[in-house]
């Protein structure tokens, strides 16, 4: 081999290990962050005394979500709204099964975060369970129509999902909620990609998992996590309306 070929040899061979190195350490990297998430962090199921928190910390962060403003037309009535909103959903999701999960900082015990994954088949509701959560109560404080509009609204989103999915049996990713503080730290992805793991590992029959959000900077959340945006647009409401993304994953 002639010297300069040697050189050449040298240098390409060296650049190999460099990006050799360079993906060794990022696996590194990722082993270690998922340690300390480990070390740092607990992913429980929900308790029925951890409700009121829960409920407090989706407020504050959907209250500017403008789905949730179609149906409460009353601005000073939104937060007041949300809260029973989520409330009972917590109730009537987590009735039977408890299908909702909470990520806590391990040493204080403190609730940081909360996601839930309902199942292909859904959920089992009763008209004993809405009597439970207040149905008339609401009704007396909020009026008919923003319990048509969220009773309404919910059966139409998940129409529009189920369309793009091409598929009526899925999993699906709900209320998804990391607290403002504590964003940037690769805490929501690794809850999500631990659930996501968890969930694979049982083998269940049915592989795809949806979910809708109007935020695009979720969708940049979530396509690192794997997932594949279906489609995009405006979700039409009567006269109302908001921008809309669905998408999915296969486990």
């Amino acid at each position: 081999m002639k010297s300069k070929d040697k050189l050449f040899a040298h240098h390409k061979n060296h650049r190999h290990r460099i990006i050799y190195t360079f993906a060794h350490t990022k696996v590194n990297f990722t082993v270690r962050l998922s340690t300390v998430m480990e070390n740092d962090l607990l992913i429980e199921k929900i308790q029925p005394n951890e409700f009121d928190q829960v409920t407090t910390i989706l407020t504050d962060a959907f209250i500017s979500n403008p789905a949730y403003s179609i149906i409460f037309k009353n601005k000073d009535q939104l937060k007041e709204g949300l809260l029973w909103l989520f409330k009972s959903n917590l109730f009537i999701l987590n009735r039977h099964e408890t299908l909702t999960s909470v990520i806590k900082e391990k040493h204080s015990g403190k609730i940081i975060g909360t996601f839930t994954i309902i199942p292909p088949q859904g959920i089992k509701k009763e008209l004993s369970d809405y009597l439970k959560v207040g149905i008339p109560g609401f009704i007396m404080r909020f009026g008919i129509d923003p319990l048509f509009r969220m009773l309404k609204l919910d059966e139409y989103c998940k129409e529009l999902l189920t369309k793009s999915i091409e598929s009526n049996k899925y999993y699906y990713l709900h209320m998804v909620v990391v607290q403002k503080e504590w964003r940037g730290k690769g805490i929501g992805s690794y809850a999500i990609k631990s659930a996501l793991e968890k969930l694979a590992s049982t083998n269940p029959s049915c592989k795809l998992l949806g979910l809708t959000t109007q935020l695009p900077e979720n969708v940049i959340f979530y396509s690192k996590l794997g997932f594949d945006k279906l489609d995009e647009g405006y979700v039409y409401f009567k006269k109302d309306k908001y921008y809309n993304y669905n998408m999915k994953i296969r486990l």
